[in-house]
């Protein structure tokens, strides 16, 4: 029962386990002189004093979470568990732990004891028709901690997992501090409450925070934030609905977002993501950039209170849909960064450099006559193919020709390798040359008195 068995606290691999591990590694700083049996007792009293029993979205009649297990009893009776699996005076066989594949005494783990499991009476569910999954006491005990490391998001419990070590102990500490503030204070009631409703602002807002805290996330010429990947689980194990579903932010997500975040773009780039926050309960409203505040008729709301609803710029970024429309559609009245959309075509589109240097080289000589400015505009929003881009580029190339300028404006190789490579759609390099045009505009504070349609990004927006 001494605590320098590593099996509580090494990393597995498995979120659940080793959200677990983190908090007994908590407990043990905080309560350096308690063994692991006392280090349950204080994590039982915290369960059933403070929350009640409350932990019905993890365990399914426990110990804890059973109607006849109220009070003292479920103290007493989920004491009484875990020091039977410490001196090892349960049933038992032989075997290597599913989690950690240690060879040792492996017990049956059910929805009582384990979080995202099947039961006794679905014994199809696992391996060899056995009763339930065969794991380690440590990797029981570990699960028995893991609620006080989780957060409840919307009606659901969250946890974020990251393939970085101290990206995913930084996630339970905070919530674990909070945990223990609220306790001092006597108002903890159950798990710490998000201040979000959906999994999509909750990853980013975490990604913000770890780019501002932790000096893994931090930009680095060498490792910079390209290996940092979070996945949020967000589940619940209560009653006859267990469910479970994954989000994941993927690492070029996260270094684009760093980026983002960094001195040189994080204005600009806040005002777009701010531009295109939603809620389906704050009718006919308008953003006012000069405020950053969302405004209607009736009331103004700030910050703190918007980032809460929908972003569809976040939820494009986790589902790996173009960004490219919205960047188009604020670009026609905004000012942005040009390097933001280059590095987004670099980073999450794969795009080559030479194609947006040759964008840029298109824009250039495209915005030396305000007449063919306005033209160009007008017919680059008005294609509906390939053929009508093309054929645009063919009209720049005779323009060229005809003002016998000695440099070719576009070279074979550049049209085969550039603008149209395979796979290449025709509405990227149409949305990247308007959005061009627009800064350039922008930049050089030129107004045109052009008509503007709406584009399916509109649409989208406000369904």
């Amino acid at each position: 029962m001494k605590l320098e068995n590593d099996w509580f606290i090494q990393p597995t691999g498995d979120p659940f386990a080793d959200v677990g591990g983190y908090v007994i590694e908590y407990f043990r700083e905080k309560f350096p002189k308690k063994n692991i049996l006392e280090l349950i007792k204080e994590a039982t009293y915290i369960y059933v004093k403070n929350w009640d029993n409350n932990l019905h979205s993890f365990f399914l009649n426990s110990t804890i979470t059973h109607n006849s297990n109220k009070g003292q009893k479920g103290i007493d009776k989920t004491l009484e568990y875990y020091q039977s699996l410490l001196e090892d005076k349960r049933d038992a066989q032989e075997g290597y732990c599913r989690i950690t594949g240690q060879k040792t005494k492996l017990y049956f783990a059910g929805r009582d004891n384990h979080i995202m499991s099947g039961s006794a009476t679905l014994i199809n569910f696992h391996h060899g028709f056995q009763s339930g999954i065969l794991l380690s006491k440590e990797v029981l005990i570990r699960i028995f901690f893991s609620p006080l490391g989780l957060i409840q998001l919307g009606n659901k419990v969250a946890l974020i997992q990251s393939n970085n070590e101290e990206v995913n102990r930084y996630f339970v500490k905070r919530i674990l501090d909070n945990n223990f503030k609220d306790l001092a204070s006597g108002i903890s009631k159950s798990l710490q409450k998000s201040e979000f409703s959906n999994p999509a602002n909750t990853l980013f807002d975490f990604a913000h925070k770890c780019i501002s805290d932790l000096k893994i996330a931090a930009s680095d010429n060498t490792t910079g934030t390209k290996g940092i990947t979070l996945n949020l689980y967000h589940f619940t194990n209560f009653g006859a609905s267990p469910e479970i579903k994954l989000y994941t932010l993927p690492a070029v997500v996260f270094l684009f977002y760093q980026k983002c975040l960094s001195l040189e773009f994080k204005s600009d780039w806040q005002r777009f993501v701010n531009y295109h926050y939603r809620s389906s309960g704050f009718k006919d409203a308008y953003y006012n950039d000069a405020t950053s505040t969302w405004e209607n008729k009736k009331d103004s709301v700030g910050y703190d209170d918007y980032k809460t609803w929908r972003n569809p710029v976040y939820e494009r970024l986790l589902n790996g849909e173009s960004l490219l429309g919205l960047f188009e559609r604020w670009s026609r009245k905004n000012k942005l960064n040009i390097k933001i959309i280059e590095i987004y075509q670099q980073v999450l589109r794969n795009m080559d450099k030479r194609t947006l240097q040759k964008i840029q080289d298109l824009t250039n000589f495209i915005i030396e006559d305000k007449d063919f400015t306005k033209k160009s505009i007008t017919r680059l929003n008005g294609m509906k193919s390939g053929y009508d881009i093309r054929q645009f580029f063919l009209n720049l190339i005779a323009k060229n020709y005809y003002n016998k300028n000695e440099k070719a404006l576009i070279t074979l190789e550049d049209y085969v390798e550039y603008l149209f490579p395979d796979g290449a759609s025709w509405r990227d390099i149409r949305d990247l040359l308007l959005i061009s045009i627009y800064q350039k505009l922008h930049e050089t504070d030129t107004s045109l008195d052009i008509e503007m349609p709406e584009l399916e990004a509109e649409q989208e927006l406000e369904s």
